[in-house]
């Protein structure tokens, strides 16, 4: 009796031995064959609001926010330099917080320096299709209230670069294109401090400051499941107390991995990976990290609904 007893009891601890291993190989990081991230962008990002009038007129529009585009009559020219008559198009808008940068997969920094935003916006104009560019010696007002002025405020403007993204660099005008202004909030009736943008081009405008209290520059690296690509994935590292995106856009595929240099030592962040898979569905991770040299974070991200993706960037 002893003896079945025994056995009964090395059999039970086997099945449960077994039931346990189980349970904790059924969890596998999520190995992607394909999938497009350019998809999950044009899904979730803002539409620009739409304008038309007559160029001949003086316009003042409305940017989503706080905020109004200034615009002086007969202020565009073709791009060969040819004037402009009859009605004009404009597609404007602003963004002024984190979550809204990666959604449009946008970063702040210039190069290697790390820029903290104060408010960004994007004004296109065209005429039947074609772009039109500001007249010699016009420009645009922007005038924002996502914060307040300060001295320390630049012009940042915008190009594509080689890998899609927007290299941003410090406008000539520096500091003398940002002003302080008084802004008129319509939904309060009331007038808000902001600052105004003096603006010579169209296209992305960032006003920001450089990032100069945070002392070191170090490489950080993430290391993704089999799959992960720059063509199904994006990276992102938003500061802690500081509006501030970088995006990680040095993809090593057959590690895989992706880095980005020249991120501050020290700094509390949090690390953002989204991707997109084969059938349309997502996948998300969120790893609060502290920047330290030769950083390596392994991140698996799981299979997540859109709308807490969404949850999650607006809550940055």
């Amino acid at each position: 009796m002893r003896r079945l007893s025994g056995y009964l009891g090395i059999g039970l601890m086997a099945f449960f031995v077994t039931a346990c291993h189980e349970d904790i190989d059924i969890f596998e990081p999520a190995a992607l064959s394909s999938g497009d991230i350019a998809r999950f962008f044009g899904s979730v990002q803002s539409t620009p609001q739409q304008y038309s009038w007559e160029v001949s007129e003086a316009q003042t529009l409305a940017l989503p926010g706080k905020g109004q585009a200034i615009i002086p009559a007969h202020a565009f020219e073709q791009a060969d330099g040819s004037p402009v008559s009859g009605r004009v198009q404009a597609s404007v808008l602003s963004i002024s917080d984190k979550g809204g940068l990666i959604r449009q997969n946008l970063g702040t920094a210039a190069g290697m320096q790390l820029l903290e935003l104060a408010g960004m916006a994007f004004i296109e104009v065209r005429q039947d299709g074609r772009p039109l560019r500001l007249a010699a010696g016009k420009n645009i007002r922007i005038q924002l209230a996502s914060a307040a002025y300060d001295p320390q405020l630049r012009l940042f403007t915008a190009a594509p670069s080689e890998s899609g993204a927007l290299d941003w660099v410090e406008s000539q005008a520096g500091e003398n294109a940002i002003l302080p202004a008084e802004v008129f909030d319509p939904e309060s009736g009331r007038w808000l401090s902001g600052f105004e943008i003096q603006a010579t081009t169209l296209g992305w405008l960032q006003c920001a400051r450089y990032v100069s209290h945070m002392s070191g520059k170090v490489p950080a690296c993430v290391k993704l499941p089999l799959g992960f690509s720059a063509r199904n994935t994006a990276v992102f590292l938003a500061l802690q107390n500081v509006n501030s995106v970088v995006a990680f856009t040095d993809f090593d595929e057959a590690l895989p991995r992706v880095c980005r240099q020249g991120l501050p030592a020290g700094s509390k962040a949090e690390l953002i990976v989204i991707a997109e898979g084969d059938g349309g569905e997502y996948y998300f991770a969120r790893q609060p990290i502290i920047v330290t040299e030769h950083l390596t974070i392994n991140i698996a991200p799981q299979k997540a609904l859109l709308a807490d993706i969404l949850y999650a960037l607006d809550n940055l």
